[in-house]
Parts: structure tokens; C-alpha cells; sequence
């Protein structure tokens, strides 16, 4: 059964499906160097991150396209994400 995480905006609280960091990517970086938490696609199954000599991104798997860049506004909600959980999810093995 799924958690969730309630996050406030400047318009009010909203609830989304909680989910760990598993990017090796961003676990590789100090925490003083990622996104804000609030970002969705940092918990994203689809999110595909790198490093390049200029700066941490975002490549969205579903989407296919460059879903987060520095200085960009955050994804917070996502349908496409909530639908990746999901399905991860329903692959895990019960246990």
C-alpha cells in the first residue's frame, strides 16, 4: 500500500505518493548539491539524471524530454510519475 507526503506550496498543502531517492546519481552527490526535495523527478522511476561538466539534469523517460534543469521551475506533480510508482510497484515482489 502506497505512502504519501503531504508538501506545502504557497497555495496550500498538497498530497503526493511518497518515494525514496534511488538514483545513483543523485545519491552521489552531497545533499547540499541536489534539487530542492520538493521536486518530483528526484523520486521518479522515469527520471533519468546526469552530471555533465556544466550542470545536474533531467531526462524524462516518458515524456522524452529534459524534464529539469538548474534554474528551471520544479515538477511537483506529475501524473506520469504517480503512473511509475505504480507500475514499480506492482513489479516488486510480494514479500
Amino acid at each position: 500500500m502506497p505512502q504519501f507526503e503531504t508538501i506545502t506550496l504557497p497555495f496550500g498543502k498538497v498530497k503526493r505518493r511518497h518515494a525514496p531517492i534511488k538514483s545513483p546519481t543523485l545519491l552521489a552527490l552531497p545533499e547540499s548539491e541536489r534539487p530542492k526535495p520538493v521536486l518530483g523527478c528526484m523520486t521518479c522511476p522515469a527520471g533519468g539524471w546526469y552530471l555533465d561538466e556544466d550542470a545536474l539534469a533531467c531526462h524524462c523517460a516518458i515524456r522524452r524530454y529534459v524534464s529539469w534543469l538548474p534554474g528551471q521551475k520544479a515538477i511537483i506533480l506529475c501524473d506520469d510519475r504517480e503512473q511509475a510508482l505504480d507500475d514499480e510497484e506492482k513489479q516488486e515482489p510480494e514479500g
